[in-house]
């Protein structure tokens, strides 16, 4: 496996969590309520103003199969147009706010939607990689919310083939994407390993690269303008997941010996931390939701299947989606209120 692939955080883990398909099938039931199940590969989390929860969800592909080659050999996907976005009002009725969204599946993972965010009158929709010829994949597109119309396409490729921040040639996907106190867009890209920020005056620029392949999967922006980021972790090592601190362009603190962070949640004063996958002496499990801070980690919610986005309610509980890639054949994902 080349050290570019180990960019791509679904195919990793699931070559990971393939190494203990029993523990796959003898999970504890889920530390929660289902909110919405059966979904293709349910990624980020968000609320819009009025409530609703917003679901991404990457499909199931299709039946149209494309053969493409690769540094590691071909790969089939099975696309079709099963991605949607989901909108879940606070009585449980669930509909599809966008629907026929590019779905690109193959033997690892599910890509296409990856994160579906309201903000203001908006809807942001950010789209990891895809299959080939897919030249809407590694963008971040702004909606009109209620029309849906096309405002902007902010699109990654270009500025990862022009500049390859971290010098490890072309590889670009991006994660999550957050608004500074000025307006401005954060984005974290996986495929970089950047931080770059974006504004309609001045357009895409690099904030910050890390050269060790830390993989970075999530942004938070705190009142004060402080940024938080988590990070998968080089080689998604034991131990090698984190989350660092950043203000005013310095590193002022960093939350070490996670395991697999694919999303964070800054609520107030607490710090909350999705792993995708937990290592214990046992080799690698389910995930959990953890919160993190000076004092160490304490943990929310623990025996998740492959959890990967997390959002606030109203009320204040706390959401994560499930089964983001299939562990064990014919699970599906889906969307849990924690029990805390």
């Amino acid at each position: 496996m080349s050290s570019k692939n180990l960019l791509r955080l679904a195919f990793v883990c699931l070559v990971v969590l393939a190494a203990f398909p029993a523990a796959a099938q003898d999970m504890p039931p889920l530390p929660g309520e289902v909110v919405i199940g059966d979904l293709g590969a349910p990624r980020g989390l968000a609320f819009d103003a009025d409530g609703n929860l917003i679901v991404a969800d990457a499909g199931t592909g299709g039946e149209m199969e494309v053969v493409a080659p690769g540094p590691e050999g071909e790969t089939t996907f099975h696309i079709g147009l099963s991605g949607r976005v989901i909108s879940i009002a606070e009585d449980g009725a669930a509909t599809d706010w966008i629907a026929g969204i590019p779905s690109y599946a193959s033997e690892m993972e599910t890509t296409g939607i990856y994160r579906a965010i309201p903000q203001g009158d908006s809807l942001w929709l950010v789209s990891s990689q895809a299959g080939p010829g897919a030249y809407w994949a590694d963008t971040i597109v702004e909606l009109d919310a209620e029309t849906l119309v096309t405002r902007r396409v902010i699109n990654l490729n270009a500025f990862e083939a022009d500049n390859d921040p971290d010098g490890a040639g072309y590889d670009t996907n991006v994660a999550d994407i957050a608004w500074g106190t000025d307006g401005t867009l954060y984005i974290v890209d996986a495929g970089m390993n950047s931080l770059l920020s974006w504004t309609e005056a001045d357009g895409l620029q690099l904030v910050q690269v890390w050269m060790d392949n830390p993989v970075p999967t999530s942004v938070e922006v705190a009142e004060n303008g402080d940024l938080y980021i988590g990070f998968l972790g080089a080689g998604l090592a034991p131990g090698a997941g984190k989350i660092e601190h950043w203000s005013e362009g310095e590193l002022v603190e960093t939350f070490e010996g996670l395991n697999a962070v694919s999303d964070i949640l800054l609520s107030g004063d607490t710090l909350y931390a999705v792993q995708l996958v937990v290592f214990g002496e046992q080799g690698p499990g389910p995930g959990s939701v953890v919160s993190v801070s000076a004092d160490g980690v304490e943990m929310v919610a623990e025996g998740l299947p492959a959890p990967f986005g997390i959002a606030e309610g109203p009320d204040g509980s706390l959401y994560v989606s499930y089964g983001t890639i299939a562990i064990m054949p014919g699970m599906t994902g889906g969307v849990l209120k924690l029990t805390m």
